[in-house]
């Protein structure tokens, strides 16, 4: 638990540093909040995942060894390209470099279980990240609650179920994902329409459709990205080999 807490707090600073570095334009402020960032994951994963690692065998340490790091650096990289905005929405939100791929392959590599997990810290991760713009929207105290809960736990948790169907080839990945993708833009609906209702233009009549269009805005193009990109890699031997490998 002590190692959970730790990386949490260092990643809820990390993001903080390199939003203010962000701000101020200063990449000594932003470089340092990557590293804390980086090394709060790296607790999390820890703090998450040490019980499953004393379950194991000893001949299977080096193995989880490996799990764990590769999933610290998954999430480091997912972390990193989420602030890589490739362009910005006329209605609001962003279209990044491909951010929540790294994510899904956590748990099309090694399973449901511990995709959930590496979802779940994610989302902490993710909230951190978010964490001034959030208590910046003069949203009430339960919908700041709602917003944590659905936009950044809910949502970004759901990633995890990419592996659903792992052991069914590359079509059964493609599923996984496409399922892990939709949950996440529902739980962006159901915010849309119950949280951020208020900010609806006078010209738009139905809550729920304004947030299916204003989340569809940059959660589609991001989808389209994502599983071309998943299809492309997924067409490799080599990474194909190493999810087999795996499967259990």
């Amino acid at each position: 638990m002590s190692f959970l807490i730790i990386g949490t707090i260092l990643a809820i600073f990390g993001s903080a540093s390199c939003a203010w570095g962000d701000h101020i334009e200063n990449q000594v402020f932003f470089i340092l909040g990557l590293v804390l960032v980086a090394a709060g994951i790296t607790f999390a994963c820890v703090g998450v995942f040490k019980n499953y690692k004393a379950k194991v065998k000893k001949k299977n340490e080096k193995v989880n060894t490996i799990r764990l790091a590769l999933t610290a650096l998954l999430l480091a990289l997912g972390a990193a390209l989420s602030m890589v905005k490739v362009f910005e929405m006329p209605l609001g939100g962003s279209i990044t470099l491909c951010s929540m791929l790294p994510v899904t392959l956590i748990s099309i590599e090694y399973g449901l279980g511990w995709g959930l997990s590496s979802a779940f810290i994610y989302s902490i991760v993710q909230f951190g990240l978010s964490f001034g713009a959030v208590f910046g929207w003069g949203l009430s105290p339960a919908a700041v609650v709602g917003c944590i809960l659905i936009d950044y736990i809910l949502a970004y948790t759901s990633l995890g179920f990419a592996g659903l169907f792992r052991k069914k080839g590359t079509v059964g990945i493609c599923i996984g994902i496409f399922i892990a993708l939709l949950f996440r833009y529902i739980f962006h609906i159901i915010s849309g329409t119950i949280i951020f209702d208020i900010w609806m233009p006078e010209e738009w009549s139905s809550p729920l459709l304004y947030s299916i269009c204003y989340n569809g805005a940059y959660m589609l193009p991001e989808f389209i990205i994502t599983m071309v990109v998943a299809v492309l890699l997924f067409k490799a031997p080599q990474f194909n080999k190493l999810v087999e490998s795996n499967l259990e």
